[in-house]
């Protein structure tokens, strides 16, 4: 017994040593998976917003870009605020998910903040070449944490559940992160 649990050790160090994944990498990733999966739904549902939307933060922005530029650029920067933004109030890396989006038209995001799902919209509506207007729309999508086994089912029959996410700072705070690590020339309105 001894000897097997040293065999897997070193088949374990090995497996890094030559960039594999070892047993942890595989459960971790398997559980983002599932985590993934699991938002996906529950962003596409939203639980949330079948009762009201108290816990959600709409913010409007004048852009000096095209729409088809700005679109590109909010896109973008989803992969880039992966893992890379810090959630304000526990200090945990923040996972964003590109949902949807149309060229020139919007963009649409889930975001792990890390236990909970989030979503954010931007709509994009051209006002000249070089001109538009975005609406962005961020919210919470349910009461329970995404973590849990079959929590986008839960939290569709906990969608009358009152919950709020201090009050809508950080869909305020997921929004300002877009716009600002997007480098597009934004006033709010």
């Amino acid at each position: 017994e001894e000897e097997s649990r040293i065999e897997r050790g070193a088949r374990s160090e090995e497996d890094e040593s030559q960039g594999g994944q070892g047993e942890g990498d595989r459960d971790m990733g398997l559980y983002d998976s599932y985590v993934t999966a699991q938002a996906t739904i529950q962003a596409a549902i939203e639980p949330s917003r079948l009762w009201r939307g108290s816990n959600s933060k709409r913010m409007r922005y004048q852009v000096q870009a095209g729409a088809e530029e700005v679109t590109r650029r909010i896109t973008e920067t989803v992969a880039v605020l992966d893992n890379s933004c810090e959630n304000p109030t526990s200090g945990n890396p923040m996972r964003f998910k590109l949902l949807s989006h149309k060229p020139g038209k919007y963009v649409s995001m889930f975001i792990l903040t890390p236990y909970w799902c989030d979503k954010a919209t931007f709509e994009v509506h051209p006002e000249g070449q070089n001109k538009c207007s975005m609406v962005a729309f961020a919210r919470s999508t349910g009461v329970l944490p995404i973590v849990l086994p079959f929590s986008f089912l839960i939290n569709t029959a906990l969608f009358f559940v009152p919950f709020t996410d201090a009050l809508g700072k950080m869909s305020k705070y997921v929004i300002k992160q877009v716009v600002q690590q997007s480098g597009l020339q934004a006033n709010v309105l």
